[in-house]
């Protein structure tokens, strides 16, 4: 079920509540109406009746026939239009004498629904049938009954409902037709940023959500706004990072191939001529001299592949763990940059650390100390690196020009330290203005399952 509809049926059902409740309260006061109008009414013609028996023990000129024979002693017939009561005169003998619903003929009235007649519940109501004993010097004649009869009094009061009901009838129509109107006006955008949230997903980050005048899909939309617009961003920077690392890949391959052709291919022919020296050499020492001389090519040639590696991979780190391969590479870059002043403070104690998150934090460095050499224009250097239980912590800070950090995107080095730092889990913060130095904040995940886990 859509939230629309479920909005719609909760105001459709208070409304209905409402109604419910009003409904209740004017039928209670309908009831009510009616007891006291038949009280009234009964209490009334009692005391009109006392008042008519007094008069007629002192005047016996009531005593008259009507055209039928009979005597009519309190005209009883004239009291028809005494509509929500029945009086009737009984003789002594119980005969009915008089009732003033004789000759009144049939009376039209709108009878009310039945379900109307039974919420007044006129057996409720109170009012019960009265006795008048009439004693006439001292002589019992009969009695005089006064019966309330609410059935007028109800069907006025539901001719005075019914339009009630009807105006009601017609404001809960009209409040279900604003309400739904209402509330589809007001989940219309709704469809936009559905529609909005489908393109992202296919990739169209350059969708933007309009300025709605809804306060609360406001803050939807200028978030979503901003979700795209990172997305965006993002996304051309991780294409542009792309095509950088598969230039420097290449690079790097073609300087790799240069230095084997150049170097290793040189120190190849020279051996290849110390040898074929050797073959051909009549005397010994000229041998010992090419002999020689290939150990000495042969060294340069180990110095050179190791160079190599290292640059391929750091086989220091698989001998001496991350704490002293940062050292030693600390060490040389100290013997290179002898014009800066390091502090260091790399803890011996980093416990086991996860390969890929020991390649990280020596690339990381690395290309810290790579970027402070070419960039920076330091005098005074600072790096710690320490660990808890579960991080790795490198501090690196410098007092060089420093950079802008808005374009910081735009250098290879530092966006892709971020992504390595970020595809392990871990957080880099840069602290950097023009003309102030910088600070390098990186922790990194010992474990990189585990944290992954954590985060599970």
């Amino acid at each position: 079920m859509s939230l629309q509809l479920k909005l719609n049926l909760m105001i459709t059902s208070l409304l209905l509540l409402l109604l419910g409740v009003s409904a209740y309260f004017i039928i209670q006061n309908a009831r009510e109406d009616v007891r006291a109008e038949v009280s009234s009414t009964s209490n009334l013609v009692l005391h009109l009746l006392d008042a008519e028996i007094v008069h007629y023990t002192s005047d016996f000129g009531w005593i008259n026939h009507e055209s039928n024979g009979k005597a009519s002693i309190f005209k009883l017939q004239s009291l028809g239009n005494i509509r929500h009561l029945k009086i009737d005169f009984y003789d002594i003998r119980g005969k009915l004498r008089e009732s003033n619903r004789h000759g009144m003929g049939s009376q039209a009235i709108d009878t009310p629904p039945a379900w109307f007649v039974k919420a007044m519940d006129m057996s409720s109501l109170g009012v019960e049938e009265k006795r008048k004993n009439v004693v006439l010097n001292g002589r019992y004649l009969g009695d005089l009954v006064v019966t309330p009869d609410p059935s007028y009094e109800i069907a006025e009061v539901w001719d005075d409902t019914i339009g009630l009901l009807a105006l009601v009838g017609a404001f809960f129509i009209l409040m279900n037709l604003l309400a739904y109107w209402a509330v589809r006006y007001t989940f219309k955008p709704v469809q936009k940023i559905i529609s909005a949230l489908t393109q992202v997903e296919q990739g169209q980050y350059d969708i933007r959500l309009p300025k709605f005048k809804q306060i609360e899909l406001q803050s939807i939309g200028d978030k979503f706004n901003a979700m795209a617009d990172t997305l965006q961003q993002s996304t051309h920077n991780n294409h542009r990072l792309t095509q950088q690392i598969i230039s420097l890949q290449e690079d790097e391959r073609k300087s790799l191939a240069r230095d084997i052709h150049d170097e290793i291919g040189q120190y190849l022919t020279a051996i290849h001529v110390d040898a074929s020296a050797i073959l051909s050499a009549s005397k010994i020492s000229s041998a010992k001299e090419s002999a020689m001389a290939i150990s000495n090519i042969t060294r340069q040639m180990m110095d050179m592949v190791h160079e190599l590696l290292q640059r391929l991979r750091p086989r220091v780190l698989d001998e001496l763990g991350l704490g002293l391969a940062l050292s030693e590479h600390i060490h040389h870059w100290r013997q290179r940059n002898r014009s800066v002043s390091i502090v260091q403070s790399v803890s011996g104690q980093l416990g086991e650390v996860d390969e890929a998150v020991a390649i990280t934090a020596y690339r990381v460095v690395q290309e810290c100390l790579t970027n402070i050499t070419k960039h920076a224009n330091a005098r005074r250097l600072t790096i710690n690196v320490s660990a808890t239980e579960h991080k790795i912590l490198i501090d690196i800070e410098d007092d060089g020009v420093g950079f802008d950090k808005s374009r910081m995107t735009n250098r290879y080095g530092l966006a892709g330290m971020r992504e390595r730092v970020l595809g392990l889990m871990g957080s880099m913060e840069i602290e950097t203005t023009p003309n102030a130095g910088t600070k390098i904040h990186i922790r990194l995940p010992k474990h990189v399952l585990m944290e992954e886990e954590n985060n599970q």
